[in-house]
């Protein structure tokens, strides 16, 4: 066997916004000619691709010091991450977290706690550029893709021989340790990483006994390894993870609970690909991730509510796609997928469920004309699922410039979230409270149709101003029904409810002499019940966004500061017990982060940070991190 291929085995057998910037100085390597393949899941030109699609770079992802993608995409305008003290879940175009598909290279992220994926537990240290497509993306990617998609594109390596090294430590006891290696020759390469995290926990109550949010403990392993042949490529991915989660909870009947929660995550991909002629490419994929959660609450002073719950999801995908260059008019992309999924956890009626789904794909990127240009992309996708039958999700999306500084976009297609298992078969009771939590297995997939616009006006080469408006209508939406009897409450998932999502955004990024840039933008959502009328929970109707980026490469500074200005939200608790909401409005709040650093000699930079200066955020409805500092320096060999 030869050593290049020894190499790869090596790989896989290891236990397991909206516009390119500058990348900065401190020996960041400069990406690659930039390219994006979400919008179209085949590879494209930023400038060209017919659906928006928002950027992330390298260069950014290291600037903003974030250790995470919900860190990473707090600011990001139209998107909203929302902790809890169970993670960081993610909104787009105000539709909730169950309604925006995380995928890191094309694949599903797995492992979804109360229908989203927490964002926290997704290291950067392995991104290479995040992708964000905002509108319905069921014509490529299936269930849950309804709101938008956010791609997170793994590094490769890029250098014969090199090495990464970064420390932080910080408030709460914050530290943390990442390290890379990498080798590349001119036909295979290999990128090997590691990490090391934790927290302490945080209160925002310190009256009580109770903890606000976890503490953290975990570490990450990965692996990514490619063989490029005359006209072909083998890639292959793999990584583990594991969190550990520690907090107090304060019962309903004035019982402390000491909470824990481990999660195991372990991923596996191979991507062997094929250039089968100047025209014609083939990609298939192989991909498996299992997600185990082990959570536990432990009664002080007894042991009769103690429980444990035990969680294990795995979902292996096989995949193929055929890119077809027709003349010089026709992109042609054809693809076939076919997933399976098993769940087994203590909630869960039966135990366990499985389901299957096998899909077809089509979507054709037309030029129709070349001056102006316009390209038009019809989509269709088919999906046939085990338990709810075939469905049909189409999508016509359409670009025109009618000058070379204006862009019109603009696309409508429908989407489908198919019930989670949750919904599905879930039988939960809380005796210390008494209610129950039962599914549904009669429930049927939500459909929505969505449409969205857009425009980007480039008046001078350092200007960018966008203005982009978008309607998400949703039937057969699931909702929690509360039936009350002499035993409790006892809720149940049911298909009841419409509702309808509508908004815009509009921003600017300016580029200044002197080495500045600025990023502003405003957002307008507008998200109702239409069977009560009320507001959706949780949506700010209003939020301000603003970002200021300085530097000044001769001394290799580069400092930045981001705030958010989020209006009040509706919240609907029942905090009474009778059965009837108590509704609320929260009030506004004001977010702001700050980051510098210093490039020093040897490859190394230092930097400060400091966030959530303002100290916002309470336990009810902004149960966020309090004011953090940190520092830390990194290296490059």
């Amino acid at each position: 066997m030869s050593g290049r291929w020894c190499l790869l085995f090596v790989a896989v057998a290891i236990p397991w916004r909206a516009w390119g910037e500058e990348p900065s100085d401190g020996g960041v390597e400069a990406p690659p000619a930039q390219t994006v393949v979400t919008a179209a899941r085949s590879p494209e030109r930023l400038e060209d691709t017919p659906v928006a699609t928002e950027v992330i770079t390298r260069a950014e992802i290291v600037a903003s010091g974030a250790q995470s993608v919900a860190e990473l995409l707090g600011a990001q305008p139209g998107l909203e991450v929302q902790s809890t003290f169970s993670g960081a879940t993610l909104q787009v175009q105000g539709l909730g977290p169950e309604y925006a598909l995380v995928l890191v290279d094309g694949e599903r992220v797995n492992g979804r706690v109360n229908g989203a994926v927490d964002l926290s537990r997704i290291s950067l240290e392995d991104i290479e550029q995040v992708e964000i497509v905002k509108g319905p993306s069921s014509v490529l990617y299936g269930s849950d893709a309804v709101a938008g998609v956010v791609n997170l594109i793994t590094r490769r390596a890029r250098r014969p021989l090199g090495a990464d090294l970064r420390v932080t430590y910080g408030s709460l006891r914050q530290a943390d340790v990442d390290a890379t290696g990498e080798m590349q020759r001119e036909d295979w390469g290999l990128r090997v990483s590691g990490g090391l995290q934790r927290r302490d926990a945080y209160d925002l109550e310190p009256a009580d006994i109770g903890t606000t949010g976890s503490s953290l403990a975990g570490f990450q392993v990965s692996a990514r390894g490619d063989v490029r042949g005359e006209s072909s490529e083998l890639a292959s991915t793999l990584s583990y993870s594991r969190r550990v989660q520690r907090g107090v909870d304060l019962g309903a009947t004035g019982a402390t609970f000491d909470r824990a929660s481990r999660d195991d995550t372990l991923s596996v991909r191979l991507s062997p690909s094929w250039r089968l002629s100047d025209t014609m490419s083939l990609r298939t994929e192989a991909y498996y991730t299992g997600f185990k959660r082990r959570y536990l609450l432990d009664q002080r002073q007894g042991t009769a509510l103690d429980s444990v719950e035990d969680t294990r999801d795995q979902l292996a995908q096989l995949g193929g796609q055929l890119d077809l260059k027709l003349g010089e008019r026709h992109v042609l992309i054809q693809g076939v997928e076919l997933l399976g999924e098993h769940l087994a956890a203590d909630r869960l009626d039966s135990g366990s469920g499985q389901r299957g789904r096998a899909s077809l794909y089509v979507q054709d990127n037309w030029t129709v004309l070349l001056q102006p240009r316009l390209i038009l992309v019809p989509g269709a996708r088919l999906d046939l699922d085990s338990q709810f039958g075939p469905a049909i999700t189409p999508r016509l999306a359409l670009r025109l410039d009618p000058h070379s500084r204006v862009t019109l976009r603009a696309s409508y297609g429908w989407g489908l979230r198919a019930p989670s298992f949750q919904e599905l078969l879930l039988d939960f009771e809380n005796p210390s409270v008494g209610y129950t939590v039962r599914g549904n297995p009669d429930l049927q997939p939500e459909r929505s149709r969505s449409v969205n616009l857009s425009v980007e006006l480039r008046p001078a080469a350092p200007t960018l101003l966008w203005l982009s408006g978008y309607q998400h209508s949703l039937r057969d939406m699931i909702t929690i029904s509360l039936r009350q009897d002499t035993e409790g409450q006892h809720f149940i998932y049911t298909n009841l409810e419409r509702a309808s999502v509508r908004g815009g955004e509009v921003g600017l990024r300016q580029r200044i002499p002197g080495g500045l840039t600025v990023d502003a933008s405003y957002t307008l959502t507008v998200g109702r019940d239409q069977t009560t009328g009320e507001p959706l929970e949780g949506q700010a109707r209003h939020r301000f966004t603003a970002q200021a980026t300085w530097r000044f490469r001769p001394w290799g500074l580069e400092a930045w500061v981001r705030g958010a200005l989020v209006g009040p939200r509706p919240f609907y608790p029942d905090v009474d017990g009778d059965g009837t909401a108590d509704p609320y409005q929260s009030d506004p709040y004001v977010s702001l982060d700050a980051r510098a650093s210093q490039q020093l000699p040897a490859g190394f930079r230092l930097f400060v940070a400091g966030s959530n200066l303002t100290a916002t955020g309470n336990t009810t409805d902004l149960p966020i991190l309090p004011r953090t500092f940190q520092a830390g320096l990194s290296f490059q060999l």
